[in-house]
């Protein structure tokens, strides 16, 4: 929250003949920096960030050690399997972090009635949101580059594992949807006339997101073509993944270390739906290349511009149209 010690600079910033602004070249810039550091000094402050990251790095570490107890199996494992056992923790837990970061970013402002005094200082509305959300991004990547980056050490470390890639595409397309729900959560912020009602609705996104969506995807994949389908729901939609992970775990072990394991998977062709909701997207993004799906470069590219972009518009369109 932006207090009242910070207002006096945005407002000596924003005035062409001060000192500060004849110091810097482009004042805008700072008023954006400023409100993002403040933000994230904010939750720092209030133990948030390390809180997260204790909670994030503990999380891994016991899904890494425990991922294959279904199987009676205990101990370190590797990369590959790791980010089979991580992807139901990272598709919950990463979504809900966003959206509790971002659902107060606005509304908290306006009931402490400090947004007012922010913009009447001199600082636009739409640079107000943009280091709003720049500053719940910096506090969301914190903990989860903290926690996959020691994590991916240790995992390194204890069992003799090169081959990180499938483990960076989880923390980086993990990140990334984080960063996509925050802007969700900002978007409800703009909307929201109390922090009762935002949080209220941004749990209710993370319930479609995670849950609804699945079950309404699999009713639909069901009745327009149930056989090709099979394969894509039981991979794609399955929100537990218990069984599909077992059957992939069970692939590693069937084969020798120098071979490729197998699944055999016939998925629909089509997989273009998943742009609709950024966690079916992840999820397919990180399941092994065994299952034969695949998502092109393109499709979430796009996806994850316009799931950025919209929200961001929406709240700033909503904001300038907002009377304080």
């Amino acid at each position: 929250m932006i207090s009242d010690s910070t207002i006096p600079f945005i407002r000596d910033c924003s005035q062409e003949g001060s000192p500060i602004a004849r110091a810097g070249r482009n004042c805008k810039t700072r008023q954006v920096a400023l409100v993002a550091v403040k933000e994230f000094g904010d939750r720092l402050r209030s133990g948030w960030v390390v809180a997260c990251v204790l909670v994030w790095l503990g999380a891994i570490g016991l899904t890494s050690f425990f991922g294959l107890l279904q199987m009676g199996q205990l101990g370190m494992q590797g990369y590959e399997r790791t980010v089979l056992s991580l992807l139901n923790l990272v598709q919950y837990l990463v979504p809900l972090l966003g959206l509790l970061l971002g659902y107060d970013l606005v509304v908290s402002e306006r009931e402490e009635q400090t947004l007012r005094m922010v913009v009447a200082s001199g600082v636009s509305r739409t640079r107000l949101l943009l280091g709003k959300f720049l500053g719940g991004g910096l506090t969301l990547s914190v903990p989860l580059v903290l926690g996959f980056g020691i994590a991916g050490t240790v995992i390194c470390l204890a069992s003799k594992d090169s081959g990180f890639e499938p483990f960076l595409k989880l923390a980086v397309s993990g990140l990334g949807m984080g960063i996509l729900f925050l802007g969700v959560g900002l978007m409800i912020s703009t909307f929201s006339r109390t922090r009762v009602q935002a949080l209220v609705l941004a749990l209710l996104t993370w319930c479609l997101a995670v849950f609804v969506f699945d079950l309404v995807a699999l009713g639909i994949l069901v009745s327009t073509q149930s056989v090709k389908s099979a394969n894509e729901i039981e991979f794609v939609c399955d929100a537990t993944h218990v069984n599909s992970s077992a059957d992939l775990h069970s692939a590693y072990d069937a084969v020798s270390d120098n071979a490729a394991p197998t699944v055999a998977t016939n998925p629909s062709p089509s997989l273009s739906w998943l742009a609709l909701n950024p966690v079916d997207l992840f999820r397919a993004m990180n399941l092994p290349g065994e299952t034969g799906i695949r998502v092109p470069m393109l499709t979430w590219m796009l996806a994850a511009t316009l799931w950025l972009a919209i929200p961001l518009g929406i709240s700033v369109w909503k904001l300038n149209r907002t009377d304080l």
